[in-house]
This record gives structure tokens, sequence and C-alpha cells, in this order.
């Protein structure tokens, strides 16, 4: 079997609620997707994370003709391929993104070939069933608009939600989290999404006013290039602090994992290296006794390919479940996605289970 073609699209949707965070907001969700056929006629598709159109140009411009002729089996060949000599010292960021696609559509195409799940590829499946939270409260100047969010999330069945705070100081956003809880009650998991928009004092002071509140953790506090500040977070903290998202490559989470800090990992399969790098981040986490919640926030080719990685292995700590409606998400995966009251059973479906059809790619290609 041969690499004979690879197509990669910009699909895109334009918000249909706010989408604001620490460090801003945007008004259209994009997804940078690849797709590898092969001479046999098996499909397999994978998503980049990042810069959408920074990564579909890296693609297009640099990396596919020089998947041509490859075998997709031979996962690791391919990556050599993408980060050999003249990408050396571009390894991480853009290049490592685009990498991630074209690794995860090889992994579909095995699983595809071979007619088995990715889980079953990746040494078994350790859970039939997923926990989730759903992630989808972002910061409004209403505290009270969000806690109807975060009630109305409720109310759909899930007993654990995210909120993306810190636009402001953590005086003014305490009057938020503080109407949210209120507004939901005890019994649900509350996690707070800082979005690395806070300095050390900053961070400091949001851990001791909010820790009444009954945190289940909170994410992204401080920079991930600022990760030994952590050090001087840590004794501040009484809930978990979950960090992961933006970093890249295995070497950069022990980095992080060496702080001693952390409690939930979250990579992103579509911006840490792919599948293979991803299982071996869970494996070193599961090392240094941390969980690992990967970060899930694109379409439903990163989902499927979360979920196949977190059925594998027994650290998987929560799903992320993007609740939004603002991504080409659940459609991609069909019939293969069952979940119920905040539970998701894993499919069994060869590969990913994500289908990338003509209609998906007419209503939603962007060409920029």
């Amino acid at each position: 079997m041969k690499i004979e073609k690879i197509n990669v699209y910009l699909l895109e949707k334009a918000l249909s609620s706010t989408m604001r965070i620490s460090r801003g907001g945007f008004k259209v969700r994009r997804h940078a997707v690849v797709e590898i056929i092969t001479d046999d006629g098996v499909v397999g598709v994978g998503e980049g994370v990042g810069d959408a159109i920074r990564i579909k140009s890296a693609l297009d411009n640099h990396i596919c003709q020089k998947l041509i002729g490859l075998d997709p089996f031979n996962i690791h060949n391919v990556k050599t391929n993408i980060l050999g000599s003249d990408v050396y010292y571009e390894g991480m960021g853009t290049i490592l993104s685009a990498m991630s696609a074209v690794e995860m559509a090889c992994w579909d195409i095995k699983g595809k070939a071979l007619n088995l799940p990715i889980h079953t590829l990746l040494g078994g499946k350790e859970f039939n069933e997923l926990n989730m939270y759903a992630s989808d409260i972002y910061w409004e100047s209403d505290p009270v608009k969000m806690a109807n969010n975060a009630m109305r999330i409720c109310e759909s069945g899930f007993n654990s939600i995210k909120i993306h705070v810190g636009v402001e100081d953590p005086k003014s956003e305490e009057i938020r989290i503080r109407e949210i809880r209120k507004t939901i009650g005890d019994n649900i998991n509350l996690m707070i999404d800082l979005n690395a928009g806070y300095s050390l004092i900053e961070s400091i002071e949001a851990y001791n006013r909010w820790s009444q509140y009954n945190l289940y953790w909170i994410e992204e506090p401080l920079s991930p290039e600022n990760c030994h500040a952590l050090n001087m977070l840590s004794p501040h903290v009484s809930c978990a602090i979950a960090v992961g998202e933006n970093i890249t490559g295995l070497n950069s989470f022990k980095n992080t994992l060496d702080t001693n800090t952390i409690d939930i990992l979250m990579p992103d399969i579509g911006r840490a290296g792919g599948i293979e790098e991803t299982c071996k981040v869970f494996d070193l986490a599961s090392a240094y006794g941390c969980s690992v919640s990967p970060h899930n926030y694109s379409s439903g080719i990163i989902l499927a390919a979360t979920i196949q990685v977190m059925a594998s292995r027994n650290n998987s700590h929560f799903l992320e479940y993007d609740t939004s409606k603002n991504a080409v998400y659940e459609e991609l995966m069909g019939d293969a996605l069952m979940f119920d009251n905040g539970i998701l059973t894993v499919p069994d479906e060869p590969g990913l289970g994500v289908n990338l059809t003509s209609e998906i790619i007419n209503k939603y290609q962007a060409i920029i």
C-alpha cells in the first residue's frame, strides 16, 4: 500500500455564540484537515491544531509532495520525512501540527485496512465508556448570562463543566464564579480555564479568592513557557492544576512534569505530535502518577482520535466535549457518537470512525 494523493481542506464555521477568553476572542472556527488516499483506495483523515491557515500552507507547500509513494503503515518513516533534515530546526509549532494531522490519517488508514478500531491497535480498550465535561462557558460582561448558560448545560445532563475567565482581574472575575456556583449548585464539578492569561501574582490571588467555590481544577494559570513558576504557585493551590494544551513534544511534557506540580496533563493530539506521541505522553504521565485529560477543542476528527487514545490508556480522566455547536463536530462522527448524561460510549468502528463526506466538505470548505 502506498500514499497516492493528499488533499488538504480548510473547514470553517461562523460562531453562533460568544467565545471570548482571557487572551481575546474570534469570529470563526477553522479546522486544517488532511485526507490521505492510498493506491488501494483506503482513505484516512487527520487534523492539525493551531493556526489552521498556516497548517494548511505548510502541508500544501512543503509536506504533502514528500509523502507521495510512502507506505502509510510505516508511520515512523512518514514522520521522519516530515521532521527530517530540511525542517530540523523547525520541528515544533506549525510543522509539528501538520505532522500530527498526517500521522493521524495514517493511523486511520491502518485501522480501516485491518478492520480494527485504533484503540485495538494501541494495545486494547481499557474503557468502554468515558466521563465527559462540557466546555462551552465563555467570558461575558454579564455574570448572570454565564450562569444561565452553565445551568442550561447542566440541565442537558452534564455534571461537569468548564468556564473561561481571566479577562478581568481576579477580584472582578470572582463575581462570575460566585454567580455560576450559586446557580448550578454544589454537586456539579466546576473547572476554570485561565488560558494562560494571568501572571504569577494574579494567579496566586485568583486561587486565594476562588478556592471557596469548590473548584475541580484551574487550567493553564500561567504561560506554558513559564512552567517553573508553577513551583511558586503550587503551595497556594487547594484544587488540581491542569496544563498541557500548548505543550508540544515528549521532552517538553517531561520538563513540565518534572516541576511535580501537575495533577492533570492536557496534551492535544493535533498539536503534541499525533496519536503515537500522545500515547507516550499518557505513559510518561502515568510514571509520574498524573492523570490525563486531553485538550479536545477542534473538529470531530480530533474528538474521534482523542476518544480512541483515551480508551486505550488506564490513566485517562475526563473527555473534553465542545457543546457550543460552533465547530464541524458531531456530523463527522455520525452514528459512532453516542453519549448520555455526560457518559460517552467508546465506538468500535474501524480506524477513527470518521466520515469526511463530500457534503461536509462542500458545506464548510473555506477558500482563502
